[in-house]
């Protein structure tokens, strides 16, 4: 009988033993971090975000009514970033460049470290181009240098006179391959 003690007692600290409350479930196991939560939402409001830069050059109006299918992507994304909370619905009438507006809102807060956080220097600048992105609509003359600016952040290209399209296509550019841009590291594991 002896042996027979040994031998459970062995057994508990086998890899295989049961552990206390079970093994967790798929689900368990599966279910994403808030690193990748946040970094899923990220990258798919700055998609939104490029889709309606898109649309708004390719006829030049951004105070036209953004499209149905835009507008529940933003109400989503947005439901899944204020968990519920806070369900200030977005109606079917709001324009291409104030839905634009609402998702760089919520790029900033979801992109902007915490003081004491480390950050890359394509984040910050990734951050502070969303910072000058009313200088997209702006038709005022001294937007032009935020919109240079815009455009040199996000490609470093020096030339002073960036047109509204030049920095649109940038952002577009940014945000389309922001997983690349913000987490070079995530994208070669």
């Amino acid at each position: 009988m002896g042996s027979g003690a040994a031998t459970l007692g062995g057994m508990s600290k086998s890899p295989n033993a049961r552990r206390i409350g079970g093994p967790l479930s798929w689900e368990q196991l599966a279910r994403p971090d808030t690193e990748q939560c946040q970094r899923f939402l990220a990258e798919s409001l700055s998609l939104l975000l490029a889709d309606l830069l898109r649309s708004v050059l390719s006829d030049a109006s951004p105070a036209l009514p953004a499209d149905e299918a835009a507008v529940e992507r933003y109400r989503n994304l947005a439901d899944s970033l204020a968990d519920g909370e806070s369900r200030r619905r977005t109606s079917l009438g709001i324009t291409r460049a104030g839905l634009a507006k609402r998702c760089v809102t919520w790029l900033k807060l979801l992109l902007t470290p915490p003081p004491n956080a480390p950050s890359t220097a394509p984040m910050r600048e990734f951050v502070d181009a969303l910072g000058l992105f009313p200088a997209l609509f702006d038709s005022e003359p001294s937007a032009r240098s935020r919109r240079a600016r815009l455009t040199w952040l996000l490609t470093h290209d020096r030339r002073l006179d960036a047109s509204t399209r030049e920095a649109a296509t940038a952002l577009i550019e940014a945000c389309e391959h922001l997983g690349v841009l913000l987490w070079p590291d995530a994208e070669t594991a």
